[in-house]
C-alpha cells in the first residue's frame, strides 16, 4: 500500500478531485531533525524531504515540485485573524517548488481551473478536513489540531467557501482525514486548550480517572450545525493503524522511526 487513501468520494454529484493520504512507505514528509539521526545537516533533510515530496507526486501522477501547504500559527511564530483563507492562484505559482511559498493561513482554496495542484497538510494524529463544492468547483482544507476545532476552524474553513464563490451548502462535501480517534486520545486530566464548552460538550467525556476526547466528534457537529450534510469520515485511527505516523505513539516510544503524514487532494 504505496499511497494509503485514495478517494473518489460519490454522493449525489460527482467529486472533481483526489483525495489522497500518504504513510510511512512514503517516507518522513518531514525536515525536522528530531526524526532523523544525528548528524544529518539541515541540507540533508531539507533534500529528503524533497525528493519525498517528489516520489509522491510521482505515485499521484502529477508534479512533487506543485504542492502548496499553508503556514498555520501555533505551528509557527506567525499571526493572522481566526479562520484565515487564502484562495490560490496564478500569483502564488512562481517558485519552481510551490513547498516554499509563504502562506500565513489556517485554510486554503483552490479552484478546479488548477488542476494537478497539490493542496495538503501534513498531521500525526490530527485531522485534516478538505471540503469541496462541487458545483461551483471550488475545494478548501485546513489543519483542525484540537486547539483548532476549540476555535471553530472547522466552520470558518466551510465559510472561506461562502467567501470565495458565494457556496450554497448543499453543493459542500466534507472529508474528514484519518487521525487519532476517541479510544485513543486520552488525557489523565481536562485539557486546558478546552475553553470553548459549546465545542467539546459531549465530546471530551471522562471515563474513570481518564478524559476521552473526539476531534471528529467535534468536527462533525461543527459542519451540522451549519446545515453540512454530506460527510465521508477516514475510519483509520492513526495510533492503531502501524501504516501510520503518530504523534502520540512517538511520545510513548512505540515508533521505531518518526515522521509525518500527508494529507491532501488535487483537481484531476
Amino acid at each position: 500500500m504505496e499511497i494509503s487513501v485514495t478517494l473518489d468520494l460519490m454522493f449525489n454529484m460527482k467529486s472533481k478531485i483526489v483525495i489522497f493520504e500518504s504513510n510511512k512507505l512514503d517516507g518522513k514528509m518531514s525536515k525536522n531533525p528530531k526524526f532523523y539521526p544525528k548528524g544529518v545537516s539541515e541540507e540533508e533533510r531539507y533534500e529528503k524531504y524533497h525528493q519525498d515530496r517528489l516520489n509522491l507526486g510521482k505515485k499521484l501522477g502529477v508534479d512533487g515540485n506543485h504542492i502548496f501547504r499553508a503556514r498555520q500559527k501555533g505551528l509557527s511564530p506567525v499571526d493572522y485573524p481566526d479562520g484565515k483563507y487564502i484562495l490560490l492562484d496564478k500569483s502564488h505559482m512562481n517558485k519552481e517548488d510551490y513547498f516554499y511559498e509563504d502562506l500565513p493561513a489556517d485554510i486554503l482554496v483552490i479552484s478546479q481551473k488548477y488542476p494537478k495542484i497539490i493542496v495538503g497538510n501534513p498531521q500525526a494524529d490530527c485531522p485534516i478536513i478538505i471540503c469541496e463544492d462541487r458545483k461551483k468547483g471550488y475545494t478548501a482544507l485546513a489543519h483542525c489540531g484540537a486547539p483548532y476545532i476549540n476555535r471553530n476552524l472547522p466552520q470558518d474553513t466551510i465559510k472561506a467557501l461562502f467567501g470565495c464563490c458565494g457556496s450554497d451548502i448543499n453543493d459542500i462535501y466534507v472529508y474528514i482525514g484519518s487521525c487519532i480517534k476517541k479510544e485513543s486520545y486520552v488525557y489523565d486530566k481536562y485539557p486546558k486548550w478546552a475553553t470553548n464548552k459549546d465545542v467539546w460538550d459531549n465530546f471530551i467525556i471522562k471515563q474513570g480517572d481518564n478524559y476521552h476526547i473526539d476531534l471528529v466528534g467535534a468536527i462533525e457537529k461543527q459542519l451540522k450545525d451549519l446545515g453540512i450534510t454530506h460527510i465521508e469520515i477516514s475510519p483509520i485511527d492513526t495510533v492503531k493503524d502501524s501504516n501510520y505516523y503518530s504523534h502520540v505513539e512517538e511520545v510513548k516510544g512505540n515508533q521505531t522511526e518518526g515522521g509525518q503524514n500527508f494529507v491532501g487532494f488535487y483537481y484531476k
